[in-house]
């Protein structure tokens, strides 16, 4: 699983509610928590642009050599991993969505 935080929040908020015991979600499956790009501990650049975004995500996946993965993510995080699930539906296993629908607010539309 790879999971996204929302704009204001790093990633790494998460890792005590993924190695929570209790979870056991590491007994069945790995997670990676991940900054999007320009947050956090990231890579910077001029660009948000959520096609970039996706594009940033299959890159990590074929760097950690992964074929198929569950995206999920919180807040924009939600909408990063919604929109990359939408553009690679061959590599993406599912998609967990907290507070984030997949709309583009730009012109209030489903994304």
């Amino acid at each position: 699983m790879i999971w996204f935080s929302d704009l204001v929040e790093p990633a790494e908020n998460f890792a005590a509610f993924f190695s929570n015991p209790e979870h056991k979600i590491l007994e069945v499956r790995n997670v990676w928590l991940l900054d999007i790009r320009n947050m956090g501990d990231s890579d910077h650049h001029s660009s948000f642009a959520m096609e970039e975004i996706s594009a940033d995500v299959m890159r990590f996946m074929d760097q950690q050599k992964l074929t198929m993965a569950t995206l999920g993510g919180h807040g924009f995080g939600a909408k990063v991993a919604t929109a990359t699930a939408i553009n690679n539906l061959d590599r993406v296993t599912g998609v967990i969505n907290l507070e984030g629908g997949p709309l583009d607010h730009r012109f209030y539309e489903a994304y």
